[in-house]
């Protein structure tokens, strides 16, 4: 079957959303709306294949995982195509993804050992394309494990996919950063922003990667991580200092306060959307204007349908930065917002972990004058 639109098309239509009066047209908009949006869905197919491979190789060495696959949204490939002018649309590795997050490096290592040992993942010179922000983190703090396949479409065509793994508490520090770019406007996700946030989520992620050295320390009760924290941190001069930093951050940035009040201000159009555990999509609203996020859901037959209210979505919401718009499926136990938590402002387990540095960071003097003050 021919392809509805040709390659030279779909290059034109990604370098229609370089410019700045786009909207000024909005035929020509609607038009590169629907090029992308067809280019986009043909990553589907193969997506579900990677899908696979991935629940495949990592569920056999971490029963805890948590899958979840997405298309990207119109937003975020726009603002990736203008901060790499060159890249094409056509040829742009991430439009269609799937991640693990998984309990600890050590798995996940294990797991991208044989990831890589696919052919699915080695190019036509037998090259693997990866990243490791694990060992090399991005300048922003972000760590992770990205790897790129190729995978057949309905067509017999190969398509990229982006594999992504992380650790729970990798994952709960990219979630945080994402919650504030979502209600401050910022771009801290693409090294974007105020400076003051962007130094203290890079120093978080420092600490937090100590956190994920530690041997099970998931599995610890809360005072057991502490402990282990602080001698880890005790051993490290440079750990030992910066904590002192992030506090500071935290108290002129007020996290804690406007983390939990962006949690509390997000409230669900329907209740059970967060719990739901689907085979196909869920097509998530979040109005930070409004303080709401709404569903739709679409089962494994509904796809097309899915991705044609995604479109409608995104053309009518283009230019409103206080909505966001994503079709996203997972199959964690505790459903969409626990692959997700970001959509729904659920910082819990990130502001767990931080406050582990802020009590380890507390100096003696001032934790004696904080208990006077209390009359403890």
């Amino acid at each position: 079957m021919k392809e509805k639109y040709s390659g030279k098309e779909i290059i034109k239509a990604g370098e229609m959303f370089l410019s700045d009066n786009i909207f000024d047209d909005i035929d020509k908009f609607n038009k590169a709306m629907d090029v992308l949006s067809y280019w986009r869905f043909q990553h589907e197919y193969p997506l579900e294949k990677a899908l696979s491979i991935l629940k495949e190789e990592a569920g056999n060495r971490d029963k805890a995982a948590i899958f979840a696959k997405r298309l990207k949204r119109y937003v975020s490939i726009v603002a990736k195509l203008r901060r790499f002018p060159k890249m094409k649309l056509k040829n742009m590795q991430d439009i269609g993804g799937c991640r693990a997050i998984v309990s600890n490096t050590k798995k996940l290592y294990q797991i991208v050992r044989e990831l890589r040992r696919r052919p699915e993942f080695r190019n036509q010179l037998g090259k693997i394309r990866y990243k490791d922000y694990i060992k090399k983190p991005k300048d922003d703090g972000y760590r992770g494990y990205h790897l790129i396949g190729s995978f057949e479409d309905q067509r017999g065509d190969h398509k990229l996919i982006e594999i992504q793994l992380r650790t729970t508490i990798q994952h709960d520090w990219a979630t945080a950063l994402e919650i504030v770019d979502l209600f401050t406007g910022q771009a801290l996700k693409s090294s974007q922003g105020e400076q003051d946030w962007k130094d203290f989520f890079k120093l978080v992620s420092e600490h937090f990667a100590l956190m994920d050295e530690i041997h099970l320390f998931n599995t610890k009760k809360y005072e057991e991580q502490l402990n282990a924290y602080k001698s880890k941190i005790e051993k490290k001069t440079k750990f030992a200092e910066t904590r002192f930093e992030i506090q500071a951050y935290e108290s002129s940035l007020d996290v804690v306060k406007n983390l939990e009040a962006f949690a509390h201000s997000l409230k669900a159009a329907d209740e059970h959307i967060s719990q739901r555990k689907v085979e196909g999509y869920v097509l998530l609203k979040v109005d930070t204007r409004k303080a709401e996020v709404s569903s739709t859901l679409f089962d494994d037959t509904e796809n097309e349908e899915a991705e044609k209210m995604y479109l409608e979505y995104e053309k009518e919401t283009a230019e409103n930065k206080d909505i966001v718009v994503a079709l996203v499926s997972t199959t964690a136990v505790g459903g969409i917002k626990e692959a997700y938590p970001n959509y729904f402002a659920d910082s819990t387990d990130f502001l767990k972990y931080l406050m582990l540095i802020i009590k380890s960071s507390i100096r003696p003097n001032l934790f004696r004058r904080i208990l006077n003050e209390s009359g403890l």
